[in-house]
């Protein structure tokens, strides 16, 4: 109880940290969810759900329901979800432990950002539903740009607004795998961990997840309306788990050179610096039976 006590209080109190008038402290917000992973991938699922409600309560208390039910479904939710899959296991008949393998984590996870998604799709139709969608991006960069000194910011936005909800299903994921994979680095440092920590190089994706990606990228070409919608947020999230199975390929590779943590460390900086090599990551995760088949000893 003191355990979830804590927990629920320091989440809510990172969560609520964008109401304190600070620059850059709302940067810090987006490590809300990490007192709940701790807590689930460190002592159990129990105190994780005690920890989340109280977190929860206290957002409602501060910000009333919006906010409360924004942060149950994106923090506490998804928190719990995810550390409840992580933790399934079974005993084998050699009276080993079989934890759940990470590439089904990576499923349900992508399953989760999907749900987001739909749930933000929903929203975003419903707001713009019998509005004049130019008149929407005018009145916002009225707000956003009043002296007009960003070109072609109308036409930018009219593109980029129908996929605000895979964006939001984006960096939300972003967000709870850099928290999770933080919560597991710490207790594996103190040997607290309930579970060993997953690798990116076990990572596989079914085939129907690729189809899913072709049918979604159809749709937002051919698509119209609503549909065309639905296929680029839906590929949006799809790109998701190809991202993650490519980093774990490129992570092969580089930890069989004598300078794997120098090359690691290279290849993250480009990619946070340039993000153009995220695309040839996504097209290695799509290769990766081909790449692997082609290289395995006849």
């Amino acid at each position: 109880m003191a355990i979830a006590g804590v927990g629920g209080f320091l989440s809510a109190a990172l969560s609520l940290l964008y109401l304190i008038p600070i620059p850059g402290l709302v940067f810090f917000s987006y490590f809300a969810p990490l007192p709940l992973f701790l807590i689930g991938l460190g002592v159990g699922l129990r105190p994780l759900y005690g920890a989340g409600l109280l977190s929860t309560a206290l957002i409602f208390l501060f910000e009333g329901p919006f906010s409360a039910g924004q942060y149950f479904v994106l923090t506490a939710l998804g928190s719990a979800f995810l550390v409840n899959r992580a933790l399934l296991n079974r005993k084998t008949s050699s009276k080993e432990i079989s934890w759940y393998p990470s590439s089904f984590l990576l499923r349900d996870f992508t399953l989760y950002l999907g749900i987001i998604m739909l749930l933000g799709l929903g929203v975003y139709l419903y707001i713009t539903q019998n509005e004049d969608m130019h008149k929407l991006v005018k009145s916002f960069l009225e707000i956003l740009d009043p002296n007009q000194q960003i070109k072609g910011a109308e036409a930018l936005l009219l593109k980029l607004l129908p996929t605000i909800p895979g964006c939001i299903a984006l960096i939300w994921g972003m967000v709870i795998l850099f928290n999770s994979t933080l919560a597991q680095g710490i207790l594996s440092h103190y040997k607290k961990n309930l579970r060993p920590t997953p690798t990116l190089e076990d990572l596989e994706v079914s085939w129907s997840f690729l189809l899913l990606l072709c049918l979604s990228l159809l749709l937002s070409i051919i698509g119209v309306g609503s549909l065309e919608i639905l296929g680029k947020n839906a590929a949006i999230v799809l790109i998701v788990p190809f991202f993650l199975v490519g980093l774990g390929l490129v992570h092969k590779w580089l930890r069989k050179t004598s300078f794997a943590m120098a090359a690691l460390t290279f290849f993250y900086l480009i990619l946070f610096l340039f993000l153009w090599p995220a695309l040839f990551v996504i097209i290695l995760g799509i290769l990766k039976p081909w790449i692997e088949k082609s290289t395995q000893p006849n």
